[in-house]
């Protein structure tokens, strides 16, 4: 099994470009836009909020590093909340993506401890769940744990 987990952080008036050089920590900033920025070029629709989004730096996790995967979101939350609500973030989501390779599909996101306390932050955790074949997930898993081991 892989989890792929992306935080994103939205607000009608939040201004990713006021906070890059202050986050603390070791996410990679995937994407970010504020609300006046056009959401495509050729047209003239605006964003009307701000939003950024965060990978972890190993960006994906396998079920033998899902512990630290899971609590290096949490630090990266607890360092940065402050900072992300005085700008004007309004809702916290970390995108929870699972592949697996079908049949039945048991398994946790957050321990008790990591989910009481990402609840003083209220996040949300929307899942999707994506089936591969076998030999695709055997492999990537190899290059994911070969990844958290270097």
């Amino acid at each position: 099994m892989i989890f792929k987990y992306i935080f994103s952080i939205i607000g009608d008036n939040f201004y990713p470009d006021r906070i890059i050089d202050n986050i603390e920590g070791s996410f990679l900033v995937a994407s970010y836009f504020k609300p006046s920025d056009k959401k495509f070029a050729d047209k003239s629709d605006e964003y009307d909020y701000g939003g950024m989004s965060f990978w972890h730096p190993k960006k994906f996790s396998t079920k033998d590093s899902i512990i630290e995967y899971d609590e290096s979101f949490i630090e990266f939350i607890e360092k940065n909340y402050s900072l992300f609500i005085a700008n004007d973030v309004t809702d916290l989501q970390i995108f929870i993506e699972i592949y697996f390779d079908g049949g039945q599909c048991n398994f946790e996101i957050f321990d008790n401890v990591l989910l009481k306390k990402l609840a003083n932050f209220d996040v949300s955790l929307p899942i999707s769940v994506y089936v591969l074949k076998e030999e695709e997930l055997q492999k990537w898993e190899e290059e994911i744990r070969l990844n958290w081991e270097g």
